[in-house]
């Protein structure tokens, strides 16, 4: 049975749209089916812009609306058609005759509040959830060419999401997390363990929204730039968000031990810092910031500065991000900067079976570029064998694969050497590969 899934979730969830016309307001609640053409036709307005998600969230795949939540998006995209070109235009007045039964509901307040209300009527909490199914050798390139064996493991997780809104203005989000791992086998080990992690809570967010601005408080997910630095992990802190026409700056302070450390008598305080501008219609460039300031964790230093973009043309997207440590307290030897550039072919859509996407990876880290100890990043694997350690570079190639609905298997390999040869005892790590099933439900 098909459950709906809130839009608020933000960028930990993506997002699936399609309609069909309905005659009356009675079914203003019916999920609208995901094939119609108002799918193709918010995407569009969505990459020029022109919209965003219902309640100000970003438009992303695989969330089903109803027709409640989709009118409230087109209300938005009637609000900045003067703003659109020609061929916009023309998609929003056939959104707007699609939705006309639920946008021309008598009232004094305007569409998007009236929608807005019946939308809160509707229900208190919304439930989502993902698993992943997935097989890793060498995922922190532990193993050397000098290793006789590398490591291996089966690792089974499943999340639910939760939202809810507490208070006008206030959205609870949670997300509770339950991982197993089985048949780990460690660097030149011939024996095998397994262990299961205790259900926990990686997220709960107090999440208070006003027009442009948003504050977040509790454990919640912030990404920075492009995924290198920071990349929708747990922060224990507080993080603000202010969105501008084309510029959205957001700032935070938090504990990083809520994801990157397990030892109850450690912190690891972190400032926080993001800026994206949207360049073009199908570019944005980010500036990433991320200092541990005064750490008393020994060699956790950390005061990155990184700048990115990802743009596309036609069936290619391009992402790349280049990263800097200044840390003070860095040794002189330390390798404190890195870049990372993926070349993507089509990508998949996981509303839509079928689709696919194959891409490109090249990757030169240095030892104390990023914090590859804890792999906070878009990267499938480490990026190094360790904070501190060796760094990594290489290339890496992957695919996508859209089975059925809400339903993808991925495949990835990476090759990768020490980031300087002449500084490392080996002179590369064994081969690193990954095989992913990802499940929404």
């Amino acid at each position: 049975m098909k459950k709906k899934i809130a839009l608020a979730l933000g960028a930990a969830f993506s997002m699936s749209v399609a309609g069909t016309v309905l005659a009356a307001p009675a079914n203003l609640f019916a999920v609208v089916p995901e094939h119609h053409w108002t799918y193709s036709a918010v995407g569009q307005l969505a990459k020029e812009g022109i919209v965003e998600g219902f309640g100000g969230s970003t438009y992303r795949e695989d969330v089903m609306l109803t027709r409640v939540e989709m009118a409230a998006i087109v209300a938005k995209a009637i609000a900045k058609a003067d703003k659109a070109g020609s061929e916009e235009q023309e998609v929003i007045k056939k959104l707007q005759a699609e939705f006309s039964p639920e946008l021309n509901m008598g009232g004094t307040d305007n569409t998007e509040q009236r929608l807005a209300k019946l939308e809160k009527g509707k229900s208190s909490v919304k439930i989502s959830g993902d698993a992943r199914l997935r097989y890793q050798s060498n995922w922190a390139q532990g193993a050397t060419d000098q290793s006789k064996k590398t490591p291996t493991r089966m690792e089974e997780r499943v999340r639910l999401n939760l939202s809810s809104e507490v208070a006008e203005n206030i959205t609870l989000f949670g997300r509770l997390t339950a991982t197993n791992t089985s048949n780990k086998r460690g660097v030149d080990k011939s024996f095998k363990t397994s262990t299961t992690n205790s259900p926990t809570f990686d997220r709960a967010e107090f999440q208070w929204k006003n027009k442009e601005t948003a504050v977040s408080a509790g454990r919640i997910l912030p990404s920075l730039g492009q995924g290198l630095l920071w990349d929708y992990n747990s922060v224990d802190g507080v993080m603000a968000t202010y969105n501008f026409d084309k510029v959205q700056l957001s700032a935070g302070y938090g504990d990083l031990a809520a994801y990157t450390y397990t030892d109850n008598l450690s912190t690891r305080n972190a400032f926080l810092a993001n800026i994206k501008i949207q360049a073009g219609p199908a570019t944005s460039v980010t500036i990433a910031h991320l200092n541990t300031m005064t750490n008393d964790v020994a060699n956790y230093n950390l005061e990155q500065n990184a700048i990115g973009f990802t743009t596309k043309t036609g069936d290619f997207t391009v992402t790349g991000e280049y990263v800097k440590n200044s840390d003070n307290k860095l040794n002189a030897e330390a390798q404190d900067h890195g870049y990372w550039g993926r070349l993507l072919w089509k990508g998949i859509d996981n509303s839509k079976p079928g689709t696919f996407g194959i891409s490109l990876d090249y990757l030169s880290l240095g030892n104390y570029a990023v914090d590859s100890t804890n792999n906070p990043s878009t990267l499938v694997v480490s990026g190094g064998n360790g904070l501190g350690g060796d760094g990594a570079k290489g290339y890496g190639f992957g695919a996508q694969y859209v089975f059925a609905k809400n339903a993808n298997v991925e495949a990835r390999y990476y090759n990768l050497k020490p980031y300087d040869q002449g500084k490392s005892t080996f002179s590369s790590y064994k081969d690193s590969y990954h095989l992913i099933g990802n499940f929404k439900f």
